[in-house]
């Protein structure tokens, strides 16, 4: 007995990929790295969104039964479906959803995550296997001279010859605008990050960089 309103879940879905396309621009400077991107949740019975008490308890006679806060409720398709979880004291994880569809077996979901975190400490590493929350942000940054790329430990030292001159990754130090940047490691005791990113533009005092973040999250 699956319900489905598509219209609504087509519009959802155009609403994401709006959000999805938009990008942060600003300098570089101490602060709270955020990422915000579309997500997509599937809730077998019983299982809850990760770091929430948010939990799908199955179909009743009126709609989808679902546990908010210690309290039942019912919700149908359309019908949002948001959360907070801060598992620890530097990050915050915010859903944004609305349910698409649910029956017997599971509860469908889409829409956006929004994770801070603050006090990051960015260093190289491997992924994890496998992760609690996982999505991809956009992201542009204007990074100074002497700068960190937020997220990453690479810096911006200068422009030599036309090209930005980096330090922080192995290897060849210099990129053309147009060339990637790829940086993989862990920010948070609960966070790593996988960015690809281009070279926007380069100045002397100023180096614009582009892309996408791949968030992983764990321990949720």
């Amino acid at each position: 007995m699956e319900r489905h309103i598509r219209s609504g879940a087509r519009g959802v879905l155009g609403l994401v990929l709006l959000i999805g396309s938009a990008c942060l621009l600003g300098p570089s400077r101490p602060g709270p790295l955020i990422y915000e991107g579309p997500y997509r949740v599937d809730l077998a019975v019983g299982e809850r969104l990760p770091g929430t008490d948010v939990r799908y308890l199955g179909v009743g006679a009126q709609g989808a039964r679902v546990r908010i806060e210690g309290q039942e409720a019912i919700r149908l398709a359309g019908d949002s479906l948001e959360a907070e979880a801060q598992l620890h004291p530097t990050l915050a994880v915010r859903y944004n959803l609305r349910i698409y569809s649910y029956d017997e077996r599971a509860l469908h979901a889409i829409g956006t995550v929004r994770v801070e975190i603050r006090e990051a400490q960015p260093r190289m590493g491997p992924l994890p296997e496998k992760a609690a929350v996982r999505f991809t942000a956009p992201v542009t940054y204007r990074v100074p001279r002497d700068g960190v790329i937020p997220g990453t430990s690479i810096v911006y030292r200068w422009k030599e010859d036309g090209r930005a001159r980096l330090e922080g990754l192995p290897g060849y130090p210099y990129r053309n605008i147009g060339d990637s940047i790829l940086w993989t490691g862990q920010v948070h005791p609960m966070a790593h990050l996988n960015a690809t990113l281009r070279v926007l533009l380069i100045e002397d005092s100023w180096l614009t960089v582009g892309g996408t973040v791949e968030v992983w999250l764990s321990g949720l």
